[in-house]
């Protein structure tokens, strides 16, 4: 009986002491999720710096879905490089000859499209290219394209008919994903990742400061979506040498923001796609300026999302046109003066 209780004893001993270890093993080896989190922060405050981290955490301490923010933080930082590098862009073929452009999107993007053919959105008529259904844009080139009107849009192709286009494609707004938005489409946790991967991305690209970034362009290749972003301004003012054709962009900016102001909807990631013919046939290249309002995978109404949300986001694409219209201004201003100053300059040497 002694010496059966005197193993009891030694077994209950031991038992303690190997809890204990297992105390202390886990007190000093930090978790997978404590491990990600000071490298995601050390990545972020190299990108975005101090004020962008500290804005991340906080969002994460509000909202972040339990058991997700290591891993959703850390994806953040992975992938931001991947998502300025795609911008939502694949897939696009020319139809028709060129005069149409196709592109897969989802149920929001083309829903919008479709209101727009039933006229159920007036004010933004002659700002949003004119969109097609899947069998007239085949009866126009007798071919059955990649998908239909349940995975693709149909549109006019801007720079159709251009000897020499140069395009420039702007993402407006501050912030281009709403969690409240996303959650109509994906779950808590995956969500609050997409918003804060994008987030990132606003931050870094200058976004969230600017109100806008450049996403592409004619003569940008090779540079990655970060730097394109980061240097919008300078984007801007090297898009024309001829300030006659920032005057006529500022004139179709303020339309479009007008209309969109109108319109009664809210733009997450809509962009303003910008094309200019730099060798026209006849005209002079500002005469062929022109711009569209595109991208509305993000759009919704009051109907969708509630006034408060609409009215916020409407206000932030309002506020990023606002910045646009007056660098575009600026830039014009600027090349204006240039071309006056070189004019004088060869009327003295004259």
């Amino acid at each position: 009986m002694y010496a059966n209780g005197e193993r009891g004893t030694g077994a209950d001993e031991s038992r303690r002491r190997r809890a204990t270890a297992r105390s202390a093993a886990t007190t000093a080896r930090p978790s997978a999720e404590a491990e990600s989190v000071p490298a995601t922060m050390l990545a972020l405050q190299r990108t975005a710096g101090n004020a962008a981290v500290s804005r991340l955490v906080e969002e994460g301490r509000r909202g972040g879905a339990p058991g997700a923010r290591g891993g959703a933080s850390g994806e953040v930082v992975q992938r931001a490089a991947e998502e300025e590098q795609t911008g939502g862009h694949g897939g696009i073929k020319d139809r028709a000859g060129g005069r149409i452009k196709e592109k897969p999107t989802n149920d929001v993007e083309r829903g919008f499209y479709a209101d727009m053919r039933a006229g159920r959105h007036p004010a933004l008529e002659d700002v949003v290219p004119q969109s097609y259904t899947a069998p007239q844009v085949e009866a126009m080139d007798g071919q059955k394209g990649g998908g239909d009107d349940s995975t693709h849009i149909y549109i006019d192709n801007l720079t159709f008919g251009m000897k020499t286009p140069k395009v420039l494609d702007i993402k407006v707004g501050e912030s281009t994903a709403s969690k409240q938005e996303l959650l109509t489409s994906m779950s808590h946790a995956d969500a609050w990742k997409k918003k804060m991967k994008l987030k990132v991305a606003d931050t870094v690209t200058g976004s969230a400061d600017r109100g806008y970034r450049a996403v592409g362009g004619t003569g940008l290749k090779g540079k990655s979506r970060r730097a394109i972003g980061q240097e919008s301004e300078q984007v801007v003012r090297g898009f024309s040498e001829d300030h006659s054709v920032y005057d006529t962009l500022v004139e179709q900016l303020t339309h479009v923001r007008t209309a969109a102001g109108k319109s009664g909807l809210a733009f997450i990631a809509a962009s303003v796609l910008i094309a200019v013919d730099e060798q026209p046939a006849a005209e002079s290249p500002a005469a062929t300026a022109k711009l569209n309002l595109i991208d509305f995978a993000h759009t919704f109404g009051p109907e969708q999302l509630g006034k408060d949300q609409v009215e916020k986001y409407r206000a932030r694409f309002d506020a990023g046109l606002a910045r646009l219209i007056e660098d575009v201004k600026a830039a014009g201003a600027a090349k204006k003066q240039a071309a006056e100053k070189a004019g004088a300059s060869g009327a003295e040497k004259g």
